[in-house]
């Protein structure tokens, strides 16, 4: 080998050794940082779930207590409906007989005879 060629084989080995060093420096740096971010993370998301555990368990209170209340607004409006039902069939039966039967007609008549003009 020609002693030129040598002297570009070592430059070159150093260089290697050097670029790789180097890379090592970055990647052992991106390792410490990347750790530190997943503990952060992981303190994060530990903050995170023990601060939403108590307001979870209100939403959860707060969501019973509007499902009773509509439960019991729905109970009471089915009860008012069965009253309305029940009091309007009864007055529609009591009017359909009522105008079947001669007491109706007799007012009936009794309105006409005094609403008609005299002239």
């Amino acid at each position: 080998m020609s002693p030129l060629l040598e002297y570009f084989l070592v430059a070159l080995i150093f260089v290697l050794i050097v670029v790789a060093i180097i890379l090592t420096v970055y990647l052992v740096k991106f390792l410490k940082e990347t750790t530190k971010t997943m503990a952060s993370v992981t303190e994060l998301t530990d903050t995170i779930k023990t601060e939403i555990t108590p307001s979870m368990k209100s939403v959860s209170e707060i969501l019973a207590n509007v499902s009773n209340i509509s439960s019991t607004a729905n109970r009471q409006f089915e009860t008012v409906k069965k009253i309305i039902t029940t009091l309007l069939g009864a007055s529609c039966m009591a009017f359909t007989s009522a105008k079947n039967s001669s007491f109706i007609s007799g007012i009936l008549s009794g309105f006409k005879l005094f609403s008609k003009k005299r002239r």
